[in-house]
């Protein structure tokens, strides 16, 4: 069940998360930006999809001729918990750089209207390619599943090294490039999220099911290790064209889930990927390999080897994207896997700006002690509000355009509770998102 919520802001532009009302004109607030006409800055040229809060759109810049891919998405139809994360994480995405995420191109928001535009891929998504394989009994070779599987690995990487995790990860939501690229989208769109985060998941979750952990659905928070399962149910479905887990009804699907009971893999594939995706989908998730773990181990790097030859060898690959595949598999080839205790990050306190719905900016004083964050109402108002540091999922800068302030830092925690502040200078904002993000699990 969707939850509404009808508050509207104070302060007009300033009332963050909750955008402003659409104007009362009938006029669009993005007609000069997105549109039929050549006069738009980004022109529509084909329908991609539609969903509850928006449509998807091929389009194509005026200035440029460049191809992107555009969503739009009505803020004003959204509840405050939908529209707190849907500025926190696209705010995110904004700040991957990563040639297997999709890159963000540009975000505009106005008068509750969002448009992100975003890198198109010309070869369609994971899952249509898929359904085209069943149809014609065609499974994909060896070193193409290893391919696709590696170039995930590799965004997955990059989302959990900047204390993100994706959270809808599909393969409806895995685009292709007809070079052979691999690219994790809609980071962040789904409606899905919310409530593979939450502590509800069996009542209240409206989207597809087959990608959520055992964990989850005894009601445990999401976690990498959570996604790092939906990472083996998208490999196992590449390797055998099928979903692992299925069932007559939810609750024959759940029981199969949570007890692990699926048919075996193909036999055509090597017992080495088979073990990989047998390994990612064990129900303990404690036995669940992390993904620095899977690059540690030789099969892994001997074809992460034999990925960086065969990009750099790809002449319809552009250079920059070559150099920078290249660079992110060197790393990840290179890096040690974190020490069992790290130095915790030192308590820090300081007067900053919250944002809620109904008051705007208000100030308050900030406090990080290791375990837990305190926010106090220097009015004495608001009660003091404790958020234990182990539950934060996220920690993440807010880009200028979108909360209308500099020095804004976003952090979430289990609940899908979005937490907004805003820093009183460069050095304030530096130092209070550096000591969150290491501290977040």
């Amino acid at each position: 069940m969707e939850e509404q919520d009808q508050r509207k802001p104070n302060g007009g532009n300033n009332g963050l998360p909750v955008p402003p009302s659409t104007t009362e004109t009938g006029q669009g607030p993005l007609q000069d930006i997105l549109g039929r006409t050549p006069n738009c800055q980004y022109v529509k040229k084909r329908l991609l999809g539609q969903g509850s809060f928006g449509s998807a759109w091929r389009v194509e810049e005026s200035a440029t001729g460049s191809v992107f891919a555009a969503k739009v998405m009505d803020l004003n139809s959204m509840s405050e918990k939908d529209r707190g994360f849907v500025t926190n994480e696209v705010k995110c995405l904004s700040r991957c750089c990563n040639p297997h995420v999709v890159r963000c191109e540009n975000a505009i928001e106005r008068e509750g209207q969002l448009l992100i535009v975003m890198e198109y891929a010309d070869g369609g998504d994971l899952y249509k390619q898929i359904k085209a394989r069943v149809r014609e009994m065609k499974f994909f070779r060896e070193h193409e599943v290893v391919f696709i599987f590696l170039q995930l690995c590799l965004a997955l990487d990059h989302i959990h090294s900047n204390k993100m995790m994706h959270r809808d990860l599909k393969t409806a939501n895995i685009l292709l490039t007809t070079t052979g690229l691999v690219k994790l989208g809609d980071f962040g769109f789904s409606r899905q999220y919310e409530d593979s985060l939450s502590n509800a998941v069996g009542s209240t979750f409206c989207g597809t099911p087959y990608y959520l952990s055992p964990e989850l659905w005894h009601r445990q928070p999401y976690s990498k290790k959570s996604e790092m399962w939906a990472l083996g149910v998208v490999l196992y479905e590449v390797m055998a064209l099928r979903r692992p887990f299925t069932g007559k009804n939810m609750d024959e699907l759940i029981t199969n889930i949570c007890h692990g009971r699926r048919s075996d893999l193909p036999s055509s594939y090597s017992a080495s990927l088979r073990d990989v995706c047998n390994r990612l989908l064990s129900v303990d998730p404690n036995t669940r390999p992390t993904i620095h773990e899977l690059f540690h181990e030789p099969f892994i790097q001997s074809n992460l080897e034999t990925l960086k030859r065969s990009v750099e060898k790809h002449s319809r690959i552009p250079a920059d994207v070559r150099e920078a595949i290249a660079r992110c598999i060197t790393q990840s080839l290179n890096t040690e896997e974190p020490p069992a205790h790290l130095d915790e990050p030192e308590p820090l306190i300081g007067t900053v700006k919250r944002h809620t719905a109904l008051r705007g900016w208000q100030k308050c004083l900030l406090s990080f002690d290791k375990k837990q964050i305190s926010i106090r109402d220097p009015s004495g108002v608001d009660p003091e509000e404790l958020v234990p540091v182990s539950t934060l999922t996220s920690v993440c800068p807010i880009d200028v355009m979108m909360a209308g302030e500099e020095f804004v830092f976003a952090m979430k925690n289990q609940a899908g509770k979005a937490f907004w502040f805003m820093a009183p200078s460069q050095r304030a904002y530096e130092q209070w998102l550096t000591t969150l993000q290491e501290a977040a699990p």
